[in-house]
């Protein structure tokens, strides 16, 4: 039978380690840090906020419809309403906060979150 060596052991663990050094080299390239990651982290950022927006708009549509439904007895219709204008108010904060980054990339900014402050009228 075959006994493991440790000599063959050390060997392959070698071999792994310098594969593996050699494929993160090769990762880091495939990666350019900087501006793209400037980029990343503001895309994350819009993404969050439409999530955001999505849920507190059918939160807060889903509560006044609850609240007006217990207050006039119109119990299953203005919940059901009151999530539907939510989700209404959800989609188009939304679509404000995508179609502001989407205006600042097209001017030829990074969109990175300067959020008005260097912004002059003409």
């Amino acid at each position: 039978m075959n006994e493991p060596s440790p000599e063959n052991d050390r060997r392959r663990i070698e071999d792994i380690e310098a594969r593996l050094k050699a494929a993160r080299a090769g990762l880091e390239k495939a990666q350019p840090r900087g501006a793209g990651a400037a980029m990343s982290h503001r895309q994350t950022g819009v993404a969050y906020r439409v999530l955001v927006d999505m849920i507190a708009g059918l939160l807060v549509g889903g509560f006044f419809g609850y609240w007006l439904g217990r207050w006039f007895g119109w119990a299953p219709y203005a919940l059901i309403g009151g999530l539907i204008v939510g989700f209404a108010a959800g989609v188009n904060n939304a679509w404000r906060a995508i179609r502001t980054y989407s205006d600042e990339v097209a001017r030829g900014g990074s969109g990175g979150g300067d959020h008005g402050e260097s912004r002059r009228l003409p």
